[in-house]
Formats: C-alpha cells, sequence, structure tokens
C-alpha cells in the first residue's frame, strides 16, 4: 500500500500560530516525519510526504498549491491521503482532535474512523470532537485536497495549537510520537 503523507501548509502558508509563537507548519512537518519514520525500509507499505521541508508550491496562489499536492498523490498512485494539520479557533478554550473527509460515503470514512478511535483510546483525555449524523465520528467538508485526490483522503486536526493544553501536547516529543503511530498503525490497519 502507498500512503501519501501531506503535512499541511509550509513555506509562504505558516498556518495557525499559538502562543508560544510555533506556526502550524513546522507541528505538521514534524508529525508527518513521525509517521513516516513508522513506515520502516522492509515495510510492506510505502509512505511518502508532499512536503520534506518548509516550502510551498505555488506562494502566490493557495489554490494551485493544493492542487499541486493532490497532483503529488495523484501522480504517485497513492492508495490513500492523509493531510496532517493543527486546529485553530478564535475562543481559546477550544480544544480537541478532528478527522475531516469528503462528503461522499467511500473507504476515507473508515480510514477516518479507525484514526478517531485509535486517537481516543491512546489519548483518553482529549476531546475527541466528532460529527456522528452519518453514523461515523468523522467530519465533512469540500477542502480541496479532500476532493482533488483519486484516493480515499482524510485530514487530521491534531489539536488546537490556540489551546494551551493542546498546543503542550503538540510540542511534545512524546506525544508526538505516539500520535504518529497511531496514525500509521491506523493505515496499516485500513490497508485494501
Amino acid at each position: 500500500m502507498r500512503v501519501m503523507l501531506d503535512p499541511g501548509h509550509g513555506g509562504a502558508y505558516p498556518g495557525a500560530v499559538g502562543s508560544a509563537g510555533v506556526p502550524e507548519k513546522d507541528v505538521a512537518l514534524a508529525m508527518a516525519l513521525q509517521v513516516a519514520g513508522n513506515f520502516g525500509m522492509n515495510d510492506a507499505h510505502q509512505c511518502h510526504l508532499t512536503r520534506y521541508a518548509d516550502h510551498d508550491f505555488n506562494p502566490y496562489d493557495l489554490g494551485a498549491d493544493l492542487q499541486a499536492r493532490c497532483r503529488l498523490a495523484n501522480t504517485w498512485g497513492a492508495h490513500c491521503f492523509v493531510s496532517i494539520h493543527c486546529n485553530a479557533y478564535t475562543d481559546p478554550a477550544a480544544h480537541g482532535y478532528e478527522v475531516w473527509t469528503n462528503r461522499e460515503a467511500d473507504a476515507a470514512d473508515y480510514l477516518a474512523g479507525l484514526i478517531w478511535y485509535r486517537m481516543r483510546q491512546a489519548f483518553p483525555d482529549m476531546r475527541g470532537r466528532a460529527d456522528f449524523a452519518d453514523g461515523d465520528p468523522d467530519k465533512e467538508s469540500q477542502f480541496a485536497v479532500l476532493v482533488g485526490t483519486n484516493m480515499p483522503a482524510v485530514l487530521v486536526e491534531l489539536a488546537f495549537i490556540t489551546n494551551d493544553a493542546d498546543q503542550r501536547r503538540l510540542l511534545d516529543p512524546a506525544w508526538q510520537a505516539r500520535e504518529a503511530t497511531v496514525i500509521a498503525d491506523a493505515c496499516r490497519e485500513w490497508a485494501p
């Protein structure tokens, strides 16, 4: 199986910035690299990232930047696409994790559910923000990276970088390593 990891933002697009001054793009890249590290050289699953450093694909056009990420996954023939992000909100009390899919009922729903439930098991003290209206915990949107890929795609909001407790988690190497294992193991279980 081929897993394409997409560290959200990068380069001209920092994403959200928490009170510690660390931009979302840095946390997303660190997390994606750790997830990729869970897939070894002799692993039956291959893993690539849309970016391996702090760069963008088009500093003048966010839409083109997002299309380039999708194109990389489509060209490589990935079996699944996991975009990694940190959430943000104007109310610093907002906290927890979310997993998003597109509005279609497809194999992405199962992958999103695996990630969401594994996160709930690994981090029972965190709030799992969910939408069970259609029977599963993923939230749904038409985010460009969810609809521009030819394979099942999910977007993981690890935690709120604008919430002090969540931000501490996001910047904690031990938490990052555990979260990376959660995502990698969910992808392995989902493997078609």
